[in-house]
């Protein structure tokens, strides 16, 4: 089975949605299915925030939203107020550092560049990757974060690592299996075919 067929069918097990586009020129059409527009002002419904993802993404991003309406993550602003807009925001939208078919997980690193708190705090976390981040299995996600850091005397580990593998869900509450508890209720991934930018 080919990888991102691999990838799709663990990531949909695991409770999530997925989409495939050919290039980052179609991410509008795939967020708008995702976030629909408001009727009442049509306008999108709340504050989207953002973090980790290639410049070229981002532009795409900001042709979408007003700017009142899209926060974008940059490690020089105040990270109390980044926090603070996460925790009000509707949706939270990721890049990945990489995945793995064989758990349909993604791996998400915490650095000064990239808050992990769009993942964390939003009723709604949307992952945007490129194909080529996929790897056939966790064991060579991690294999390539050790060859990473061992490609020069400057390299470092991210300081956090979050592995999703699906929405947030508890059965701690009498046995049932709730969704949304302690983190985003809903998670999509959108898989972008062609390379990174």
């Amino acid at each position: 089975m080919p990888v991102t067929q691999q990838f799709d069918y663990q990531w949909q097990k695991n409770g999530a949605k997925i989409y495939h586009i050919a290039n980052a020129t179609e991410l509008p059409e795939v967020l708008q299915q995702i976030i629909p527009y408001d009727d009442r002002n049509n306008a999108r419904a709340n504050t989207i925030v953002v973090t980790g993802l290639p410049d070229a993404w981002g532009q795409v991003l900001r042709r979408l939203w007003e700017p009142d309406q899209l926060v974008v993550w940059k490690s020089d602003e105040d990270a109390e107020a980044f926090c603070r807009n996460c925790a009000q925001a509707s949706v939270g939208i990721t890049g990945c550092a990489w995945a793995a078919a064989d758990t349909g997980s993604v791996t998400l690193y915490g650095t000064r560049a990239n808050s992990l708190l769009p993942s964390l705090l939003p009723p709604v976390h949307v992952v945007i990757l490129s194909a080529s981040q996929i790897f056939p299995t966790f064991a060579e996600g991690l294999a390539y974060v050790q060859s990473s850091l061992q490609e020069g005397p400057h390299s470092v580990s991210p300081p956090f690592i979050k592995i999703i593998a699906g929405p947030s869900m508890t059965g701690d509450i009498e046995g049932q299996l709730i969704t949304g508890v302690h983190g985003p209720k809903d998670l999509y991934a959108i898989v972008i075919e062609k390379s990174l930018v």
